[in-house]
């Protein structure tokens, strides 16, 4: 929802009018408050402009969202299946979209994923390209996120033991930000684990590091820059 802003007008209705066209809604449509009246003056002199904060109403832009939201991803699967149920939900900047069909969702999610993550990348970039404010997409079917996610939980459970036992630092493969997000506070309690997001583009690997090795490794290159001062 964009943030509230104030509108002049030689009265208040043309004031209203501004705030109006400027979010290209009905009076109805927006929360107005009236700061000040405007005065006419004494024919015609000392007097003021009208001036009202206006701002849209809560949970119009929400719904203009996801209608938006909706038509990108029925257009994106139309291919696949026919006449979807879409379950929408806003939380913060993430939005939720659950894609209903009874008798196969495996034609959305496909082989290891391969569909539904395609769906969601090509989604959220429509969306990034056409609306101002930022929000994610997270697309879900027949349950697959929910077990994807419990899936990575356990891998990433085991990386972590692994790069406890032997220091060696893991890799994960490319992730989308939710799940390297889901990666990051998996591990954020572990004192004696640090994690790094690298590459380039929105799928970026997670590396899970020994805080001790890091530490080593830091020396190290404070120690090859200093004896190449030296060398100097």
């Amino acid at each position: 929802m964009e943030e509230s802003k104030q509108f002049e007008g030689k009265n208040v209705e043309s004031a209203i009018q501004k705030a109006c066209d400027y979010f290209d809604k009905n009076k109805d449509e927006l929360e107005i408050e009236i700061i000040d009246e405007g005065s006419s003056g004494i024919f015609g002199l000392g007097g003021r402009k009208s001036l009202v904060e206006a701002r849209e109403q809560a949970g119009a832009a929400d719904k203009e969202l996801r209608e938006y939201v909706e038509n990108i991803i029925k257009k994106l699967i139309a291919h696949i299946i026919q006449e979807p149920k879409l379950e929408i939900s806003i939380e913060e900047s993430k939005i939720n979209v659950n894609i209903e069909h009874e008798t196969n969702p495996g034609l959305i999610i496909g082989k290891e994923g391969q569909n539904i993550e395609a769906i969601e990348y090509l989604a959220n970039r429509i969306l990034a390209k056409n609306w101002s404010e930022k929000y994610y997409i997270q697309l879900d079917a027949g349950g697959y996120r929910d077990r994807q996610d419990q899936d990575l939980k356990e891998k990433v459970a085991t990386w972590a033991e692994n790069v406890k036992e032997t220091g060696k630092v893991q890799r994960t493969r490319p992730l989308s930000a939710y799940h390297r997000r889901l990666v990051h506070l998996e591990l954020q309690n572990e004192s004696d684990i640090i994690t790094k997001s690298v590459g380039d583009g929105p799928m970026k690997r997670v590396l899970i590091i020994s805080k001790s090795k890091s530490k080593k490794q830091g020396n190290t290159d404070n120690n090859k820059t200093k004896n190449q001062r030296a060398s100097k």
